[in-house]
């Protein structure tokens, strides 16, 4: 779903999801049930109960997923990035959690061992 208004409700389905497209900076938040909430290229899985909130720090995909019915509150970015969330966010993508790649790793460990 492509993200235009401030604050969006959602109710999600048991044993269903919604995917959110670049929503970078916007806060989820499981008003009831519980979410699973999942980014594309990071590999942490965030699980929201009622009350929680979760910034999403990424863009790319973001999917949420409940197992039971529930309803999240997404809610948009207040202030600007400034240029020390730009360059924390650059470390991050390239040395960070973000920058592993499975089909990598495995080549330089086999380099790294010769």
């Amino acid at each position: 779903m492509n993200m235009t208004k401030l604050h969006t409700n959602y109710r999600i389905t048991p044993f269903n999801g919604i995917t959110l497209q670049d929503v970078r900076g916007r806060t989820v938040t499981c008003v009831s049930g519980t979410v699973w909430l999942t980014m594309e290229g990071d590999v942490r899985d965030v699980v929201l109960g009622p009350g929680a909130s979760f910034v999403v720090d990424r863009d790319g995909l973001t999917i949420l997923a409940a197992q039971k019915a529930s309803e999240v509150r997404v809610t948009a970015q207040n202030q600007p990035r400034t240029w020390w969330d730009r360059v924390v966010e650059y470390l991050d993508q390239t040395y960070g959690p973000a920058a592993i790649h499975r089909d990598r790793a495995w080549k330089y460990y086999n380099e790294r061992s010769r």
